[in-house]
């Protein structure tokens, strides 16, 4: 069995089908409240972006004050979990769970490593959509779209989190990511990490292959063959 290492789910596309509309809902209507702007998101593509990142895509696209605009973004992200809390009212969105993605998080658990979450999500909406699909406990550990500028820093925030929260410092080596975009790769790459890389997102196997990750997947349905990926990988990596 490798040694212990922090294995981080990407959610929107990786375990979760992707295009949320409740999510996108509430961040646009939250940008209407806070800013007072009708969001222009033409030509904007979502997938692998922050929740601020998109925001402050948003905010350039009209001609403000950035600065002051950009002090506001907490508070815009507050806002977006509050609408997205009402938007779900406590449905269940097991239905939305990716073929595979459940027993994948709970096989990462069985073995010695930290299973968390690192997504372009905000952390109160990422809570919300995994809590309701039943893999609340994977956000205990992880980094999210709230402040960040791009995915590239979310990695580091990961080591940050597992460091205050179990009091372990994991490095590169022992790090891996699981996403479906090549944004998700990029953030591994940036950290010196390792990615796996699933094609049940909006980009196919061949796509992703070419960013040359340590492993592509076209789903998670076998557990076994997905275990085996990390393994490789960390053996690799820690030899």
């Amino acid at each position: 069995m490798t040694a212990d290492a922090l294995i981080l789910f990407d959610i929107d596309g990786t375990l979760l089908i992707a295009g949320d509309r409740g999510h996108g809902r509430a961040l646009l209507d939250a940008f209407r409240e806070i800013y007072e702007l009708e969001p222009d998101t033409e030509g904007i593509s979502f997938a692998g972006m922050l929740d601020a990142q998109i925001t402050r895509e948003l905010i350039r696209r009209h001609p403000v004050d950035h600065d002051h605009m950009e002090q506001r973004i907490e508070a815009m992200m507050e806002r977006m979990g509050e609408l997205y809390e009402e938007y779900l009212a406590g449905r269940s969105l097991v239905d939305r769970l990716l073929p595979g993605a459940a027993d994948a998080v709970a096989a990462t658990g069985e073995q010695t490593w930290t299973t968390g979450s690192l997504t372009g999500n905000a952390k109160r909406v990422a809570e919300l959509k995994l809590g309701a699909a039943g893999l609340g406990h994977i956000t205990r550990v992880g980094a999210y779209g709230d402040t960040a500028e791009d995915r590239g820093h979310l990695v580091e925030a990961a080591w940050v989190s597992a460091e205050l929260e179990l009091g372990v410092r994991y490095d590169a080596g022992q790090t891996v990511l699981i996403g479906d975009t090549p944004r998700d790769i990029a953030a591994a790459r940036h950290a010196n990490a390792s990615v796996i890389a699933v094609a049940t997102g909006r980009f196919g196997a061949d796509v992703l292959a070419e960013l040359e990750p340590d492993a592509v997947l076209e789903d998670l349905r076998d557990t076994d063959a997905f275990i085996a990926a990390i393994e490789s990988t960390l053996d690799r990596r820690m030899g």
